[in-house]
């Protein structure tokens, strides 16, 4: 199997109006870091061939870069291809500077081309952060 990884970052910062007399929340910012061969910067991951009825698996870091905490509220894949993609890791709280270990596994069960989005909700934006998955399973 031809597998290459690609760095991707996906930076979320709070948009929130200051008040005087209220400190500001929600300034975490989430960072996907994946494996890496260099500083390429994207916000997909391509898992290439796998044969039917086997499984790859990503392995993934979440930091939060931000000043405050990050709460992850929902750590989900969308796709139409139920059960090709699956998450595993959850939701919480992420202290600035931690790591959070998280891992994708593509199992396609049909041949051909399959896609999803893995989809990180978060406290730090109003829109979520996203991460465009392919895969290809052959026989």
């Amino acid at each position: 199997m031809n597998r290459f990884f690609l760095f991707a970052v996906i930076a979320l910062a709070a948009a929130c109006g200051k008040q005087p007399g209220i400190q500001t929340t929600n300034r975490g910012e989430l960072k996907l870091e994946l494996p890496d061969a260099g500083a390429v910067f994207e916000t997909s991951y391509a898992f290439g061939d796998v044969k039917a009825n086997e499984s790859a698996k990503l392995n993934f870091t979440v930091v939060n870069t931000g000043l405050d905490a990050l709460d992850i509220r929902v750590v989900k894949v969308m796709t139409a291809d139920t059960g090709a993609f699956f998450v595993q890791g959850g939701t919480g709280s992420v202290a600035p500077q931690v790591r959070r270990t998280f891992s994708v596994t593509f199992a396609p069960a049909r041949m051909g081309a399959h896609t999803g989005e893995l989809v990180f909700e978060t406290n730090a934006n109003s829109e979520s952060a996203k991460l465009t998955l392919t895969g290809n399973a052959v026989p």
